[in-house]
């Protein structure tokens, strides 16, 4: 991210801007949000006390590429 996109990201973060986008479904969105956060915790959960891993390095890793995997 350049100089020019921090700075416009602080902008927009710090006003008060209201956008309005024709076909977006808020409600269905936050759901779709919320089963998918829902589901890294649990994927998370499952690493942290999953009898699969042999020592924490391993499962801090797991954890890492789960959320490279998001982006």
């Amino acid at each position: 991210m350049n100089y020019f996109e921090k700075m416009l990201l602080n902008y927009l973060r710090g006003s008060k801007i209201k956008m309005e986008i024709t076909g977006f479904d808020m409600d269905g969105f936050e759901k779709l949000l919320h089963q998918r956060l829902k589901r890294q915790l649990e994927d998370i959960e499952h690493i942290v006390f999953s009898d699969d891993f042999t020592s924490d390095a391993e499962r801090v890793q797991s954890i890492k590429e789960l959320f490279q995997n998001c982006i």
